[in-house]
């Protein structure tokens, strides 16, 4: 039986731009502890096999500090091969890390476009694989190549994308798969992780990034851990997620129609918060919905001083104020005049215009009232 550890984009020194630089740099900091945990993890578990299926590095961002970090974590492994197969953010170039740092002997990288193999004979594992040469890669290089020994566990370390058969980042087709004659392909590139898959007699996996980097990365990340074993029954396995990351992205539309106080929107974020289980790992983004009061006024401030068990915490209002026509209609007042003005919008037949109508009234209504509106 071997081990392998099976991981991809990193990202590591990503810039997390749409953030505040104190921010960002603590999430950079998460990403690292993540990459050293997983580290820890292949010394204390004995893998065989570490592979990394592309976009370790963000090329343009990498830092010495943390090059210095990678090669003293691989330096402590010396008895797991590390393979490394770069992808469209980390390509072997001229001026990559890859092609500039000198890295420790367990370390195999593919540096060509073309297929090749790293073959340890002494576990019988021959790992395929090749090289984003620059950011795009648009012919999938293993899809007229089969394993030369089916002896051995054949596994295929590959940055591709399975979504799309004209993506510009390597192509990868089902049928590609299916007649590959690999036991197992680790892919990277897209960083939600997925289930492994049995296409024809090979299994398939991406192990998604190790580390969220936005709202569109949601969840705790990590890599997977496989088992496997050929002989005379063929090829078993056992793979399952490993959780890695420090922090995880959260996202919820939350429909707050009919409250009239501030109390019961902080009373439903909070709910939010409690049914999920979220806490001070969690970066949560919260985005209010529905008809509410034009009387009620939604301060960011305020919620967020209730919220105190999270990592992060952003409000996003995006309710509409339900408003009695008849009362504002007759009303002599200013107000009465700044409905009038809107009503064409408020009853138009474009949807946009009609929203942004009642945006403007319910803001207009809050100023007249001197009463602050959310910052967002």
């Amino acid at each position: 039986m071997i081990k392998i550890l099976h991981t991809a984009d990193m990202h590591l020194d990503s810039p997390f731009t749409l953030m505040d630089s104190s921010l960002s740099e603590a999430r950079r900091a998460d990403l690292r502890s993540a990459f050293s945990a997983l580290m820890m993890y292949v010394k204390d578990n004995k893998i065989d096999i570490l592979l990394i299926a592309g976009d370790m590095f963000e090329h343009e961002y990498a830092t010495k500090e943390t090059i210095s970090l990678v090669m003293k974590e691989f330096e402590k492994v010396p008895e797991c091969r590390i393979v490394i197969a770069p992808g469209n953010h980390d390509p072997y170039t001229p001026s990559c890390v890859y092609k500039k740092c000198s890295f420790p002997g367990n370390v195999y990288i593919f540096t060509e476009p073309s297929l090749s193999v790293f073959s340890f004979d002494d576990i019988g594992v021959d790992v395929y694989g090749y090289a984003f040469t620059s950011s795009v890669m648009e012919r999938n290089p293993f899809s007229e190549h089969k394993p030369a020994h089916s002896d051995r566990i054949n596994i295929l370390c590959a940055h591709g994308d399975t979504s799309s058969p004209i993506s510009k980042y390597c192509p990868i087709t089902e049928a590609d798969i299916a007649d590959s004659g690999f036991d197992y392909i680790a892919l990277g590139h897209i960083h939600t992780g997925k289930e492994p898959v049995k296409t024809g007699d090979t299994v398939y996996a991406y192990s998604g990034c190790l580390e969220g980097r936005d709202y569109s990365e949601a969840g705790h990340k990590g890599a997977l851990y496989g088992e496997f074993i050929k002989d005379e029954n063929g090829f078993r396995y056992s793979i399952k997620p490993v959780r890695f990351s420090r922090r995880r992205y959260a996202s919820h539309r939350l429909n707050v129609t009919g409250a009239h106080t501030a109390e019961e929107v902080t009373e439903a974020v909070s709910k939010k918060i409690i049914d999920k289980g979220y806490g001070d790992d969690t970066l949560l983004r919260i985005t209010l919905e529905g008809n509410v009061s034009p009387d009620l006024v939604i301060t960011k401030s305020r919620i967020e001083s209730e919220i105190r068990s999270l990592y992060t915490f952003e409000l996003i209002d995006r309710t509409l104020p339900l408003y009695d026509a008849e009362v504002l209609k007759n009303d002599p007042s200013v107000k009465g005049a700044f409905f009038e003005a809107l009503l064409p919008l408020l009853e138009s037949g474009d949807p946009e215009q009609r929203e942004t109508a009642a945006l403007a009234l319910r803001y207009g209504l809050a100023a007249i009232d001197n009463n602050d509106i959310i910052d967002f």
